[in-house]
């Protein structure tokens, strides 16, 4: 059964009344549910096409901005993707305060698991791999008898990208607790608490919600104070989590969402796929105590954040090799329409293939709250509506609807769904939220941060001493600080690659063993073509094809970029056309050859771990990444 629970095990009853103190809210009227028939045809619109061109935004920030809605919000309740929940129903398992509870749980003296002294907090070993060794500080600690990451919120292992942001937090708070006077543990700790939090809430209200909400909102709330949310508060009262932030305007993220990533030297050029990211995961993937992260995997936070705003260019990649996210606006990247299981609850659970696209989910959870409407929350905000106009068409670079049959545009120009409302108000506003998604996640923030035991909005005199000046700490600051300012922590597998061969590239009119590769993992990916190893027309207006729905240069070659974004994982048990082009390119080596009948069986494992051997890659027989690469590239 497909439910909504989150990934962490259902409540007890025991824990219910206690997560009960920390409540949703709403912020508009109840809506109108948006039909099926709709919800289905947006969802399927938003991820059919390519995500635009990049935006100007640095990539991290879409991961640091799931970490913060993981700070902010654990929605653990139980029901069917679609029923209908009341806002008293909603179980919030996170306090809606901007007080880092998801990095340090209730502290040494209620969760020790997660600290080393009741002060430092515990960090993980990476796995060596190859020629690198284990890195130690560069993976999120790991329990070795359970899958789980040592860390109070697991879904902060759903994906490599948040998992690395999370243990750049761990490592701040381990360098800010170095730096407390001696005394008391429990006092240190509770000083090193204070000044990160702080620390973290300026850096998110000066660096962070600029660069995704319009400036002069972001201004206006903390220097005027909120207009729609909980504008009269008692002293001491607990904030609490608006639907309209946590269903819709602070699922903006998602659009920000790359298919691939220039990851780091090892996985360039696109080779940090998001298919990757989710398997070098934890909660996702396959990662535990016994299978920690492989040390190729580590992040390059230079290609994440652009480290001249920090005057230092010694930090600065090559602008080819830097990630910038997405544009906020109405499309999805293709990936999101196929999410794996353990990235919204049990990696076993079964569900339609349209319940993993992660905007019918999206649009789904909206309903089952009763979500209001983009035009309800703009009259209740007192903003300007958009225009019929603007909602079909965009004129942003967007989705176009006009393709919706016409009871279906009527509904949907009548009855936004709120998030693709605040989507295409950004995305008409040049990539920043605006309007009713401006309004909302601005104020939600500073609620949050008023809400906060540490609290930079009730102590408006504070200023950051971690920085360069006490004005200034952004989030390449906090990195800076957190991994010491060295380029070798930053990124620890450096910038030479050394001898690696070189991906094999194929074009029109070639042919042989590498072009029926390509022709099987085409197949793998939908194509109607035959896997004839002749490099003719049909392949490459497959190869165009394919290449026009990731996003990247559609020009027919089947380059490093193209070929990283084909590959697909196989093992033991792995059926399909992805194994026949392993098979193919195990026969160039293997004597007798093996069947090309796509059943990734012994013998198939046996010649892999043969290849991998050659190769000097450890021979775990699984085919993934790194063996892809070495599986494509000459000499063979």
């Amino acid at each position: 059964m497909d439910t909504v629970s989150a990934v962490d095990p259902v409540p007890h009853l025991s824990e219910v009344d206690e997560l009960r103190q920390f409540r949703f809210s709403r912020i508009g009227p109840p809506g109108v549910p948006a039909g099926l028939e709709l919800v289905t045809a947006v969802s399927e619109a938003i991820t059919a096409v390519a995500a635009d061109a990049d935006g100007e935004i640095p990539a991290g920030f879409t991961y640091l901005g799931q970490f913060v809605d993981h700070d902010l919000t654990r929605d653990r309740t139980v029901g069917d993707l679609g029923s209908e929940v009341t806002v008293d129903e909603l179980i919030q398992g996170r306090s809606p305060a901007l007080d880092l509870d998801s990095l340090y749980g209730h502290g040494p003296a209620v969760d020790p698991q997660f600290y080393t002294d009741g002060l430092h907090m515990k960090m993980g070993t990476t796995g060596p791999t190859g020629d690198l060794p284990a890195f130690d500080g560069h993976d999120l600690p790991r329990d070795p008898q359970h899958s789980e990451a040592l860390i109070p919120d697991p879904r902060n292992d759903e994906n490599l990208a948040v998992a690395q942001t999370h243990l750049a937090f761990i490592r701040f708070h381990n360098r800010v607790a170095d730096t407390v006077a001696p005394g008391p543990v429990a006092a240190m700790f509770e000083e090193a608490q204070e000044r990160v939090v702080k620390h973290y809430q300026w850096m998110l209200r000066t660096d962070y919600l600029p660069r995704i909400v319009d400036p002069g909102i972001v201004e206006d709330v903390f220097t005027n104070g909120r207009t729609i949310f909980e504008t009269a508060v008692v002293p001491g009262e607990a904030p609490t989590m608006p639907i309209e932030f946590s269903v819709a305007a602070f699922r903006l993220g998602h659009s920000m969402v790359r298919d691939a990533y220039n990851w780091n030297r090892i996985f360039d050029n696109g080779g940090g796929t998001l298919g990757f990211l989710f398997d070098f995961s934890g909660t996702s993937g396959s990662l535990s105590g016994q299978f920690p992260l492989p040390s190729n995997w580590i992040a390059d936070f230079r290609r994440l954040y652009d480290f001249a705003e920090a005057g230092r260019p010694d930090l600065v990649v090559p602008e080819a090799r830097f990630n910038r996210a997405r544009n906020i606006d109405t499309r999805l990247t293709d990936p999101l329409a196929h999410l794996p299981a353990g990235s919204f609850g049990d990696k076993t659970a079964q569900f339609p293939p349209l319940h993993a696209n992660l905007a019918f989910r999206n649009l789904m959870r909206g309903n089952m709250v009763k979500l209001a409407s983009g035009q309800q929350m703009a009259k209740f905000a007192g903003v300007a509506a958009l225009s019929e106009k603007q909602i079909v068409e965009g004129e942003g670079g967007g989705v176009d609807f006009t393709g919706l049959a016409p009871g279906l545009r009527t509904e949907f120009v009548g009855n936004t769904p709120l998030w693709i409302y605040i989507l295409r108000e950004a995305e008409l506003n040049g990539g920043r939220l605006t309007g009713v998604g401006g309004r909302i996640v601005a104020e939600t923030f500073h609620r949050a941060m008023e809400g906060s035991t540490y609290s930079i909005v009730r102590d408006p005199h504070w200023r950051p001493t971690l920085g360069p000046d006490r004005q200034t700490f952004r989030m390449v600051d906090l990195l800076l600080f957190a991994f010491e300012g060295r380029a070798d922590l930053l990124n620890p597998l450096g910038d030479d690659p050394g001898q690696q061969p070189e991906i094999i590239e194929l074009s029109r009119g070639e042919d042989g063993p590498f072009v029926k590769i390509l022709q099987h993992l085409l197949r793998a990916r939908g194509f109607a073509l035959l896997a004839d190893g002749i490099f003719g027309p049909i392949t490459e207006h497959a190869v165009r094809r394919f290449q026009g729905s990731q996003g990247i240069a559609v020009d027919g070659i089947v380059g490093p970029a193209t070929w990283t974004r084909l590959f697909i994982t196989v093992r033991r048990g792995s059926k399909g056309e992805a194994v026949k082009a392993v098979q193919v390119r195990m026969n160039l080596r293997q004597a007798p050859p093996i069947g090309v009948d796509g059943v990734f069986g012994p013998r198939t494992e046996q010649a892999v771990r043969e290849f991998q051997l050659d190769q000097g890659l450890d021979a775990d027989g699984i085919v993934g990444p790194i063996t892809w690469r070495r599986s494509v590239s000459g000499p063979v």
